[in-house]
């Protein structure tokens, strides 16, 4: 009865409930400790990085990358469409105008688009790694130098990838990562800022310093989620009972959502830029000492995928052996595909069928233009991510292989 489900929970196994469980009872230790330090120097160790600084999610440690390079009102910052809402919110929310690039076969940044749109008033380039696959580092990173802009890493899809050696994240003036609850690791929320420059990131941690703690209810909302989802999963096809259950939570405020309604009309969730609470970072913690792990995990999968997926109907935008966070496959009758999978209890993945996600963001909010990047429209109306999850079993995969390769 359990299903195949691309976002919901897929990294938690049943030590990280365990741990949930054990932490969720002592809410007087949600902020003491020293792991956010420990956390923080795991990041700058591997990659060498001179400073980590934390936050309550990947979208924080962004808007600190954002406001320590003092992009402001009328500023420029360049991004690419096929993205989170997340993304063009954070520079709104400081006044600055995003500047939306296509995307190219690759599902990356098309370079020479990137550099049609830069302007006088471009202040920062972000190159976001979709689903694991690198940008092309070596043509942005020229473009970001002739014009001498700082080059930004959007790593929320990936940790321990690599571009001709070197690990992404390492490649630009600053990057972020994001540990949300369906990422390469997670603590349901979190995420890190890293650079080498000394006055960048002295201003980061400046930043930081300035948040104030989140909740002591929010921090028990992301504790209680893989709990939940541990017994959701089970029986969410019993009779509509698990998904039941989970609206219930939801409308009990039990559970908090990846994407809140105000940031679909372009505003800053107040929530997602404090500090990233102790607590957290023992998750987080205790699922990157399987880092490796998940990360071989990802590239059997994705092997399996490019070598027993033969329907001619499907295209693949990158059959390099990386581990990706979803894999992602376009198809003409993407529509009907979900239908038959969800009638077999399978979930999969939409990023980023709204060009701009999750559905339901206001675009004109954002200042994404229709028709201002067709070639990210037309694979938005094609693409489906399959799941590369830790917790998916041979059979599964199986199973997803043989209904694309019949109903494609």
């Amino acid at each position: 009865m359990r299903p195949i489900a691309i976002s919901l929970s897929p990294n938690a196994q049943g030590k990280d409930v365990w741990l949930s469980f054990k932490k969720i009872f002592f809410p007087w230790n949600y902020f003491r400790g020293n792991n956010v330090k420990l956390l923080e120097q795991w990041f700058r160790q591997y990659f060498n990085a001179s400073f980590a600084v934390s936050f309550a999610s990947g979208r924080g440690a962004f808007l600190a990358i954002l406001k320590a390079l003092d992009i402001k009102e009328g500023d420029e910052v360049v991004i690419q469409s096929f993205t989170c809402v997340a993304v063009p919110n954070m520079i709104i929310g400081i006044g600055a105008k995003p500047v939306y690039v296509d995307i190219d076969s690759s599902l990356t940044m098309d370079t020479l688009d990137l550099e049609r749109k830069i302007t006088n008033k471009t202040k920062a380039i972000v190159v976001q790694h979709t689903f694991g696959i690198s940008s092309n580092m070596e043509a942005i990173s020229k473009i970001a130098k002739k014009y001498k802009i700082p080059l930004i890493e959007d790593c929320a899809h990936t940790i321990g990838a690599t571009y001709k050696g070197k690990k992404l994240g390492s490649l630009g003036t600053a990057s972020f990562f994001s540990f949300g609850r369906d990422k390469a690791f997670s603590s349901v929320f979190g995420g890190v800022a890293l650079t080498n420059e000394e006055l960048l990131g002295k201003k980061i941690r400046v930043f930081q310093k300035k948040q104030r703690n989140p909740s002591f209810f929010w921090v028990m909302q992301q504790l209680f989620h893989p709990i939940a989802f541990y017994f959701i999963l089970p029986v969410y096809n019993f009779f509509y009972l698990g998904k039941v259950i989970l609206v219930l939570f939801q409308r009990l405020h039990l559970l908090s959502f990846p994407v809140d309604s105000k940031e679909k009309q372009g505003k800053i969730s107040p929530d997602s830029i404090k500090k990233l609470p102790n607590v957290l970072t023992c998750l987080a913690l205790f699922q990157l000492k399987r880092l490796n792990e998940f990360n071989k995990k990802r590239e059997e999968i994705s092997k399996i995928y490019i070598k027993e997926i033969t329907n001619k109907n499907i295209d693949f935008p990158s059959k390099n052996n990386i581990p990706f966070l979803r894999f992602p496959v376009l198809i003409n009758n993407r529509d009907e595909i979900f239908d038959k999978f969800k009638k077999k209890g399978i979930y999969l993945g939409q990023w980023y069928s709204n060009i701009i996600d999750p559905k339901g963001s206001d675009l004109r909010k954002i200042n994404y233009q229709r028709g201002s990047c067709p070639n990210a429209e037309f694979i938005a109306k094609r693409i489906i991510n399959l799941p590369t999850y830790i917790n998916l079993k041979d059979k599964d995969i199986k199973k997803i292989v043989k209904l694309l390769n019949n109903y494609a």
